[in-house]
């Protein structure tokens, strides 16, 4: 009986072959998508400061100085929580294992980039208001923190005064400290903002959390514009940023100690 003849597959057409089973077996494999938590995360991450502070402090003139003294409020407690851990995910470089950049800061007036203009466009409607303040202790400085509801990110300007006043009415507020801080926020919507609205009003604050920071004021916004004014010993060196955040923007000011 004959034999049935026998075929054979040349080697180059079966490495061909070969090639073919894998590529297939790659492209209809699994996607392997990141769990729905690690995807939360990643859209919960902060972005980098807005405004990094430099050693080059950009002078307050009497007439910016004067467009800035405003008022802001909110209708949430005056107490001021301490910070979390989030917080030091705030640091970036200034994290306690880093060396301290001490010509960050200044005792100079300051401002934000292009003030009076905005560090990025708040949107009408957006409901720029300060929601809390946070203190925190750091290696080499003390912070404190202004939280934000809304979008957009305010321009700001600070500078040691020696008195605090009411926006508009220019009233002197009472404050004992030997120091006060004025930090002008512009930006703010809407413009004329109280407790009614959301913004933040703190008086009588008692919660320094161990830290420098021996008073907190902050008033209504009018026309835009915030007063925050921070008592203090004695005329610290400081430096301020704001963080974008999924909440709202931070401006955050650290004092050397």
């Amino acid at each position: 009986m004959d034999d049935a003849p026998q075929r054979t597959v040349p080697p180059a057409a079966f490495a061909a072959a070969l090639a073919a089973c894998l590529l297939a077996a790659g492209c209809t494999g699994d996607g392997a998508e990141e769990p729905p938590d690690a995807q939360e995360a990643a859209a919960t991450v902060e972005q980098p400061p807005l405004d990094e502070p430099t050693g080059e402090p950009l002078p307050t003139t009497a007439e910016d100085q004067a467009a800035t003294v405003e008022g802001e409020e909110e209708e949430l407690p005056e107490a001021s929580a301490s910070e979390t851990p989030e917080e030091n995910a705030e640091q970036g470089s200034d994290s306690e294992q880093d060396v301290l950049d001490v010509t960050e800061f200044s005792a100079e007036p300051l401002q934000s980039y292009g003030f009076p203009d905005l560090l990025t466009e708040v949107p009408e409607d957006s409901h720029l208001l300060l929601q809390e303040v946070r203190v925190g202790i750091h290696e080499g400085y003390h912070r404190i923190v202004f939280d934000h509801a809304g979008a957009g990110a305010p321009g700001w300007s600070a500078e040691y005064v020696g008195e605090a006043v009411e926006p508009g009415s220019g009233f002197p507020i009472e404050m004992t400290s030997d120091a006060l801080l004025y930090i002008g926020v512009v930006g703010l919507e809407p413009g004329n903002a109280g407790e009614e609205q959301g913004q933040l009003e703190v008086a009588d604050w008692i919660d320094s959390q161990g830290t420098v920071f021996s008073e907190v004021v902050t008033t209504f916004v009018h026309h835009g514009t915030a007063s925050y004014y921070v008592g203090l010993d004695t005329e610290r060196e400081y430096r301020v940023s704001v963080w974008e955040h999924t909440d709202g923007p931070r401006l955050i000011i650290d004092v050397l100690v």
